[in-house]
């Protein structure tokens, strides 16, 4: 059977395209799509937003950054009941306190804007996207095929894209008349698909892979962090050492989102559980994410640089990092905070008016030079991880060690990673949120990804070079992070994504999918 389109990953960028897809199309048209998913535990939410993988995860930014359709579903009363529901009934995901802090704002006050969510209540929204899929598919001439597996490499023929498994592809159903969803597995197996087009929707790459001096096939190194399970698969494998030992040590090989996902709980598990976890992070600077909190008068804060008049005459790529720094300055002279700045240039789109005055190199060299330069001064978090980290800091519970982790290698139950400082630390275990790699130093980290940039070869450090479509090429699109140009204007990932997967949709309908 041939695929006019197979979507690759059924997480945030796979429901909302296929969701945009059934709604739209028109319901004479008869048309076969696939849907590719190598965890069915990710459904719905993925790897970043399941119950299973994003237990003890918030949101990085209060939910008035999000997309409409995510806040305007999460205000809706039966929504957050739900969400309540769902924390009373699992205390194991110590979600009690969070509720205590947000219930009046929740339920009563209704103010939500400046609430940070936990991750997972994403998937209960994407489930819902997910029933509604279901649904409107069979009122009209779409059939779903639903495939577990992991996409090894691609091959391009003259009329279709072949899609190769290792193993093989296994179908299987989603029920959506149940709450929550069913998932069924079943017997039949593909060895490979044919597809005219791909959706890629991988999320973040893995790390760089890190030279394993010697093969052990224990799990006390992790090497994925967020796809492994993230912060609850790290407390159960420190539990498990505690069953042995009087205490653990835990090395951290990065020191960003990764780290800081962990710190409330390794904070709880310290000081109130009163168990014995040492830390230590090994990373060339220790400095960490900004924490998102407001000035006293952040009200009162008007933009100085970023001025209609000033915006209006941007024509190089290198002006807006130049306004954004000054207004960094003029800020903290005035006594307010860089997240004051940062909110107000969001709330006001002042990024997207300012690249708007650029033209096509220009643009190109805002995306490869500026935007990362932009991003390292503004990417704020989840105020209470930032705190967690620098209490723990203050306590001594972790130590530094400047470098970069280059091996490991394993004698007996220690793990031993050596740095490029050519320093040794001695673990029980070890967590790599060194973040993921980029693409030019992509390697075995993901064959399917790798094979893409093999036989595209349209790529730069940054991501592939998609154009304003997220077109690779007639055949594959890409509206994710893993798109030089995936989010210039520096929303939310979440809401990036959204829209680019959005726009793709609209693209194909308008282009004969």
């Amino acid at each position: 059977m041939n695929f006019k389109l197979t979507i690759v990953g059924f997480g945030v960028i796979g429901v909302e395209s296929l969701y945009v897809l059934v709604k739209k199309i028109n319901k004479n048209k008869k048309i076969n799509i696939s849907i590719v998913e190598k965890n069915l535990h990710n459904i719905p939410g993925g790897t970043a937003y399941s119950k299973k993988n994003s237990k003890f995860g918030f949101f990085n930014n209060p939910l008035r950054l999000s997309h409409q359709s995510f806040i305007k579903w999460i205000r809706n009363k039966k929504n957050v009941l739900m969400l309540v529901d769902f924390i009373k009934k699992n205390p194991s995901y110590n979600l009690n306190h969070w509720l205590k802090e947000n219930y009046d704002n929740l339920l009563i006050k209704k103010k939500f804007d400046e609430i940070y969510f936990p991750r997972l209540t994403y998937s209960f929204y994407l489930e819902d996207k997910i029933k509604k899929i279901i649904k409107i598919s069979k009122n009209k001439k779409i059939k779903l095929f639903f495939f577990k597996g992991i996409v090894d490499k691609i091959e391009f023929k003259k009329k279709f894209i072949k899609l190769i498994p290792t193993p093989a592809f296994q179908t299987f159903q989603i029920e959506g008349d149940y709450n929550p969803i069913k998932i069924n597995k079943k017997k039949r197996k593909y060895d490979y698909l044919k597809t005219d087009k791909i959706l890629i929707g991988n999320g973040l790459l893995p790390p760089k892979k890190i030279k394993i001096n010697n093969k052990f096939s224990d799990n006390s190194y992790i090497w994925d962090f967020y796809s492994e399970g993230g912060t609850d698969n790290l407390l159960k494998k420190i539990r498990e050492v505690l069953k042995k030992k009087k205490n653990v040590v835990v090395t951290f090989i990065g020191n960003k989102a990764g780290l800081l996902e962990t710190t409330l709980q390794l904070k709880e598990e310290i000081f109130n559980e009163k168990l014995n976890i040492k830390i230590n992070v090994i990373a060339k600077k220790f400095s960490t994410l900004n924490k998102a909190s407001f000035s006293k008068n952040y009200k009162k804060f008007k933009l100085k640089n970023f001025t209609f008049s000033k915006i209006k005459k941007i024509r190089k790529a290198e002006e807006i990092l130049i306004l954004l720094k000054n207004e960094f300055k003029y800020a903290t002279s005035k006594q307010f905070n860089r997240y004051d700045v940062w909110t107000t240039i969001l709330k006001g789109k002042i990024l997207d008016r300012s690249i708007a005055n650029l033209d096509f190199l220009e643009k190109r060299k805002y995306n490869n030079l500026i935007f990362p330069k932009i991003r390292k001064l503004t990417r704020f978090t989840f105020p209470q991880t930032v705190l967690a980290k620098n209490f723990l800091d203050k306590k001594k519970k972790i130590k530094v060690i400047k470098g970069k982790g280059v091996s490991i290698k394993k004698i007996k139950d220690i793990l031993y990673v050596k740095t490029d400082t050519k320093k040794t630390v001695k673990s029980n275990i070890v967590v790599n949120v060194s973040g993921p790699v980029d693409l030019i130093n992509l390697n075995k980290e993901s064959k399917f990804i790798n094979s893409i940039k093999q036989s595209q070869d349209k790529f730069n450090r940054r991501g592939f070079l998609t154009d304003k479509n997220f077109a690779l090429s007639k055949k594959i699109f890409i509206p994710g992070v893993m798109a030089y140009n995936f989010n210039p204007s520096r929303q939310t990932i979440i809401k990036a994504i959204t829209n680019n997967s959005r726009k793709v949709i609209n693209f194909l309908l308008n282009n004969g999918l």
